[in-house]
């Protein structure tokens, strides 16, 4: 779980001189920092195996229960997802509609195939090494950063809301069937 600490120049930590436990300072820093706090659990596909994205076998510091990645499951607020497993290649699929705080992709030896449903992210989508795959569905509300990795339509289709922006250059050829909104 990835955490925040805010400390008190004065004090040194955010714990100490109100009754509710907070410096003065702390509370103006918390004021000023707003909301954009990490996720309440970052999963991790848990080997290069080609599997379903909704089983939550299929990933490691899941959130409550197990669960696989979607904000809102297992009762936890936020859930980032990182694809990373080394070894020959494999595909994650992902089908139905999810939401996660953030997704990395980072490894050459992923395809994460984006079949159906509605992906989103709170954050935004990195994909540092590996293969996104939009043969349907639809990816909304989502800052998609290229920094290596490769986002590919296929002939099957699939749609980029215009609510979505790409980061990178994108290549969409002829015949694939995408749309862009």
């Amino acid at each position: 779980m990835k955490t925040r600490k805010i400390t008190d120049p004065v004090v040194g930590t955010c714990r100490s001189l109100f009754p509710s436990g907070w410096s003065l300072s702390c509370l103006a820093a918390l004021a000023v920092a707003g909301t954009a706090w990490a996720a309440d659990v970052t999963s991790t596909w848990a080997d290069p195996s080609s599997r379903n994205w909704n089983v939550a076998g299929n990933w490691t510091n899941a959130p409550v229960a197990g669960d696989f990645p979607h904000n809102g499951n297992g009762r936890v607020a936020t859930s980032d997802a990182t694809i990373n497993a080394a070894g020959g290649s494999y595909t994650v699929t992902l089908d139905p509609s999810i939401t996660v705080g953030d997704l990395l992709l980072d490894s050459g030896s992923a395809t994460l195939s984006h079949t159906s449903g509605n992906f989103t992210t709170t954050g935004g989508m990195a994909l540092a090494s590996g293969n996104y795959q939009l043969s349907g569905g639809t990816i909304s509300n989502t800052a998609i950063t290229l920094s290596g990795g490769n986002f590919v339509f296929t002939s099957s289709g699939g749609i980029l809301s215009d609510s979505t922006v790409l980061n990178g250059d994108l290549s969409i050829p002829s015949g694939t069937g995408a749309n862009a909104h």
